[in-house]
């Protein structure tokens, strides 16, 4: 799925390993949606500031990511 907000990168589905929270993260630009189908329709929130803000790195190597699937 390319990202709405850049139109660049290709969004992932990934889990954050030290919590299990399922995320969805642009490869191009981190903006970040917490559901599938907020994508596009509510606001992004930044990879990094959200990271941060859970006292995590605002690393991928924080993520198990996989590619969303077509369809």
């Amino acid at each position: 799925m390319l990202c709405p907000r850049c139109e660049q990168g290709d969004i992932v589905k990934a889990q954050i390993k030290k919590n299990g929270e399922e995320i969805f993260v642009c490869q191009e630009c981190e903006a970040t949606w917490f559901a599938l189908k907020e994508i596009g329709v509510s606001p992004f929130t930044d990879f990094s500031a959200y990271m941060e803000g859970l006292g995590l790195c605002p690393l991928w190597d924080e993520l198990i990511v996989q590619k969303l699937r077509p369809g």
